[in-house]
């Protein structure tokens, strides 16, 4: 189902966004473009972070600062990929194939080497994708977005 809404606009994950959903966007402008609702703690003050997720959409998880999406994440196997061809399961080999000398590694913070974290600028230290992969050398999880794909544990 996910595969279905999303696909209709636009298939892939980029550092702007997602089919209908664009970063910058606020919680109420998500929720109108995937047609569900956001679940996570409420947005406390214009300063706050948060992590959201629609149960309609299981593994793919909305940041949102001071009341904008600046990170849409992807971590479970689907049809969704970046335009580069890169999805959840893909091989690190391919991640730096596809996207060349352009892309940023940087050893895991939780998992011994070969673990990493493989990132591409469009717009260095401010807009890009981000892949992390696993000891297996596969990509468990992928961040689009501002800065925020950055961030090792959540908000932080």
């Amino acid at each position: 189902m996910i595969e279905a809404i999303l696909a209709a606009a636009l298939p892939f994950l980029t550092p702007d966004g997602l089919g209908a959903v664009r970063i910058g966007m606020t919680r109420a402008q998500v929720e109108r473009a995937l047609h569900a609702r956001l679940e996570g703690e409420a947005i406390q003050d214009a300063n706050s972070c948060i992590e959201m997720d629609a149960r309609a959409y299981p593994g793919l998880y909305f940041m949102f600062e001071r009341r904008q999406l600046t990170r849409i994440s992807v971590t479970k196997p689907s049809r969704i990929v970046t335009p580069r061809g890169i999805g959840i399961g893909a091989r690190a080999a391919d991640v730096r194939r596809s996207y060349g000398r352009s892309l940023v590694a940087e050893p895991h913070h939780y998992e011994a080497s070969p673990a990493e974290y493989l990132t591409y600028w469009t717009v260095l230290g401010k807009r890009g994708v981000e892949f992390e992969t696993d000891a297996h050398r596969r990509v468990r999880v992928i961040h689009a977005g501002t800065s925020s794909i950055g961030y090792v544990e959540g908000c932080a």
